[in-house]
């Protein structure tokens, strides 16, 4: 998810957008009132401790239609090395390890997909949104995403989708860049040429230079190398997460117990190409809702 400072520019290191569009509406962000430090967290989510169904029996649309996709177990390094171009001071690199596949959603959700779970359309009468169901719910903070996850985890196991201890929830931080990476090194997940993200990923370039200033449909950027949308650009995601400088390394890492900032992930179209790094960190409060902010969903075991 420029967002709070345009999708929440870093609070300590921000990277301003270079475009005189993306400044424009940075001004017009920053004098929204900051919403007050959230003061309680909805329980974290656990590691699995039960495996999911198994995938070659998993349905590959739920019952909304969205499309799922089966993310293994696995090490990566998070993070970016220092000599990597636009890189953050939040940026140093851990080593990761996550224990337990989950399933993650194809692209963010969508707003037919908002619509069937919610009944609502909170981007309803708001700026920089284009018509169509397959674009990016946005105008959602991080309550609103985390609420989306239980209602489908309920309307789903009532009507037998989900095995006990499934549910859906949103990726950890950790969770969200190992997805991002798909098994890559390199600044973006197709390589290190940032010429080459107009072919995966909706950014400044592409959208402001053209005057197409909202989020784009979904799936219409070539997917990363595990078959995942718009993980660069687009719209900024949120994660799990409170935010902390350092990141969280380790054994299925899910950041501080407490914070001021959620971990908003992947950049979006009002930024230029260091923001849409794979490594690239943004935040902002949980209550901090915009036209370029939306989120994906993990369905995981216990």
């Amino acid at each position: 998810m420029a967002l709070q400072k345009t999708t929440a520019a870093k609070t300590s290191t921000a990277r301003k957008p270079a475009a005189p569009a993306a400044a424009q509406a940075s001004k017009k962000l920053a004098a929204k009132k900051v919403a007050p430090r959230a003061k309680a967290s909805p329980k974290k989510p656990a590691a699995a401790t039960t495996a999911l169904r198994a995938v070659a029996s998993r349905p590959g649309v739920n019952s909304v239609g969205m499309k799922l996709v089966p993310i293994p177990a696995g090490s990566f390094t998070m993070g970016s090395p220092l000599k990597e171009r636009g890189r953050g001071t939040d940026e140093a690199q851990q080593r990761v390890t996550i224990h337990h596949p989950f399933i993650i959603s194809r692209t963010v959700v969508t707003k037919a997909e908002w619509k069937a779970v919610m009944k609502s359309e909170p981007w309803k009468g708001q700026r920089c949104v284009v018509d169509g169901n397959d674009a990016p719910a946005v105008y959602v903070d991080w309550h609103d995403a985390v609420a989306f996850c239980r209602k489908l985890t309920t309307l789903e196991r009532g009507g037998g989708w989900l095995e006990k201890g499934e549910h859906y929830r949103l990726p950890t931080e950790a969770e969200w860049e190992y997805a991002c990476r798909a098994g890559t090194k390199s600044a973006w997940s197709f390589g290190a040429d940032p010429r080459k993200l107009d072919d995966h990923a909706w950014h400044y370039g592409n959208t402001g230079d053209r005057k197409e200033a909202y989020a784009h449909r979904v799936g219409l950027k070539k997917p990363n190398p595990w078959g995942l949308c718009d993980m660069h650009g687009n719209v900024y995601e949120w994660c799990s997460d409170w935010y902390k400088p350092v990141l969280a390394g380790g054994d299925d890492p899910q950041g501080p117990s407490t914070g001021t900032f959620k971990v908003l992930r992947g950049g979006g179209w009002g930024y230029d190409p260091a923001r849409c790094r794979s490594a690239d960190r943004n935040k902002n409060v949980s209550s901090f809702t915009d036209f370029s902010g939306g989120f994906r969903v993990v369905l995981a075991g216990e």
